[in-house]
């Protein structure tokens, strides 16, 4: 085959035999409106449904070309970047068949200012670059919507105006078809990245990697107390369900203020074919996400999700999240905290900034075997947080059956007043995580947990900074609780459980390095307390409450105990301890 040009200025291909020429056809267009934000939840407003995916446009005769391979080159076409080429490019792609592959050829730099707009099924490849130079600071620069494309290999940069922070999103590839591939693309400059469009509930993309690179937010930044910046400024979004998003580096630009590094989000007001599996079945794996987004991974109101094998950094808000999910895993991630003091970007919103969130009504969320680093500022390391839900409901809603195991918190130069909080969480639990945490006042300590419900907290092992400040465990509410196995070092009190009517259950603790051992303040609901060991400085069990049984209690400690009620009975350290009316007496046991 070779290729020879019209009169025109278009081009067209040679075969042997007799074929008919490409006909051009007319750019298609599509006005995509102004994103409305619901502030409730920072969520995007996408655009208006584009048309499902169809065959291809164009004459029978030019659909019944078989595949064939070919350069994007030809009149007009000026391959070194050094005048604009859009004309011919689009005229170029409107006569090229379906199931074909265009090369974009290494060393070629091709510069337009307008979308391309694949409307039949291409698998577009090269080590050559497209360069948006202007016409899509609001608007996609690649916009794929038959189902079975792919783009590999190419370089899509962007180096126009400023891109719009209103209407629709300067887009670097935008994905509204099923079963795409993206894969070993660099796309570089843009506001968002490469973006799997919500209007039809796309399924079946692979973005695998790609090089996703300066995204530029549109957020206040620093100091700013702007809301904006939370409708854009994504790296890799799925807005659609059974996709992939493996081993792809995404980076925001430098002192930009950008939105989430990758973010898998439902929005079912806009899936026109929800299918089998909407809002679902998405994995995120082995990712490199760095730059300062307010989210280097967000996974919100989807199901059955899993992110794995990340390693992420320098985030403002939150290193991973899950916001509002079904059944979603964060496992064996790695997330460096190096947020300062003065990040502070989106702060109209009043984000808890930390390196793993699991916010409102998260439920089922596994938090397993990740290994976070505190090299910055953060409330916690582990968070999960309760909050209203959108629409001006005033009822709080928190996550429930959160299971937090095996992960590490430590610091590495920054600080950190709480390992794990539980923000009004319903059966959560959090066992055989080594947590570290730094000085601070107030309600601090290595798990925190603040009207939680049927939590339980074991097989922890816990450091503080000092033995004046903070606690190892800290629950305060009238919910059950169990705290059992857990190690705890240097803090000021082991275990607290406060204000607790519905009964606590502490056994086989040990504290080491602390002031107190056990605090029970206010809690009167039948408990359990038993077989721990306090090597306190002050009192081994604080506040002892009337009415609450200590059934086979050993407090290792050797300090005198006070608080309880008549009657009631503490064994340890071969001494035996009777509260005789409000007076703690001992004898030593032969």
């Amino acid at each position: 085959m070779d290729r020879t040009s019209r009169s025109d200025g278009t081009a067209r291909w040679r075969r042997t035999g007799a074929e008919p020429g490409p006909v051009p056809e007319p750019e298609p267009t599509a006005v995509e409106p102004e994103p409305d934000p619901d502030p409730d939840r920072g969520a995007p407003s996408p655009p208006e449904p584009d048309p499902a995916p169809s065959a291809p446009t164009g004459n029978a005769d030019t659909q019944a070309v078989p595949p064939v391979e070919l350069v994007l080159e030809g009149p007009g076409i000026d391959p070194t970047g050094a005048s604009v080429s859009t004309a011919a490019v689009l005229a170029w792609f409107a006569a090229v068949p379906a199931g074909s592959t265009v090369v974009v050829r290494g060393g070629d730099v091709i510069a337009v200012d307008a979308t391309i707009r694949i409307d039949r099924r291409l698998h577009l490849r090269g080590r050559g670059e497209l360069r948006f130079v202007g016409g899509v600071e609001a608007a996609p620069a690649l916009k794929l919507i038959v189902s079975g494309s792919s783009v590999t290999g190419l370089r899509v940069s962007y180096a126009g105006p400023t891109a719009s922070s209103t209407g629709e999103r300067n887009t670097g590839i935008s994905i509204w078809a099923n079963d795409v591939l993206i894969d070993g693309v660099t796309v570089d400059g843009f506001q968002n990245g490469i973006a799997v469009q919500p209007s039809g509930e796309f399924e079946g993309v692979v973005i695998s990697g790609c090089h996703v690179l300066n995204i530029v937010g549109s957020g206040g930044g620093r100091g700013s107390a702007s809301s904006a910046g939370e409708d854009r400024g994504d790296g890799i979004t799925v807005w659609g369900a059974r996709s992939a998003v493996v081993g792809n580096i995404v980076s925001a630009a430098p002192g930009t203020d950008a939105r989430v590094g990758i973010h898998a989000e439902n929005l079912p007001d806009y899936a026109v074919d929800p299918g089998s599996w909407a809002d679902s079945m998405v994995t995120i794996e082995g990712n490199v996400v760095t730059g300062p987004f307010r989210r280097s991974i967000a996974v919100e109101g989807m199901a059955h999700t899993v992110v794995t094998g990340n390693t992420v950094s320098d985030a403002t808000w939150w290193g991973l999240a899950v916001i509002d999910t079904r059944s979603v895993a964060l496992v064996a991630n790695t997330v460096r905290w190096t947020r300062t003091a003065d990040d502070d970007q989106g702060s109209a919103w009043g984000p808890k900034r930390c390196p793993a969130m699991i916010y409102r009504d998260a439920q089922g969320t596994v938090v397993s075997g990740n290994v976070i680093e505190i090299r910055g500022v953060a409330a916690a390391g582990i968070m999960a947080q309760a909050a209203t839900p959108p629409g001006g409901s005033t009822t709080v809603i928190g996550a429930v059956d959160a299971l937090i195991t095996d992960n590490v918190v430590r610091i590495g130069g920054g600080t950190c007043p709480i390992g794990i909080a539980l923000d009004r969480t319903g059966q959560p639990v959090v066992s055989g995580n080594r947590v570290a945490v730094t000085l601070a006042s107030g309600s601090v300590g290595g798990v925190v947990s603040y009207l939680a419900q049927d939590a339980v907290v074991s097989d922890n092992s816990i450091t503080g900074a000092a033995t004046s400040n903070g606690f190892g465990v800290l629950h305060q509410g009238a919910g059950s609780i169990v705290v059992m196995g857990n190690r705890i070092d240097r803090v000021r009190v082991a275990v607290a459980v406060n204000n607790c009517t519905g009964g606590a259950t502490i056994i086989g603790n040990t504290g080491r390095e602390c002031e107190y051992g056990l605090d029970t303040f206010g809690t009167t609901g039948p408990s359990v307390v038993q077989g721990n060991r306090w090597e306190s400085d002050n009192t081994a069990h604080a506040n002892a409450q009337p009415n609450t049984s200590y059934l086979s209690t050993r407090h290792m400690g050797l300090a005198r105990p006070y608080g309880g009620q008549s009657g009631d009975i503490l064994v340890g350290n071969g001494r035996l301890w009777v509260n005789d009316q409000g007076t703690w007496r001992s004898a030593t046991l032969g």
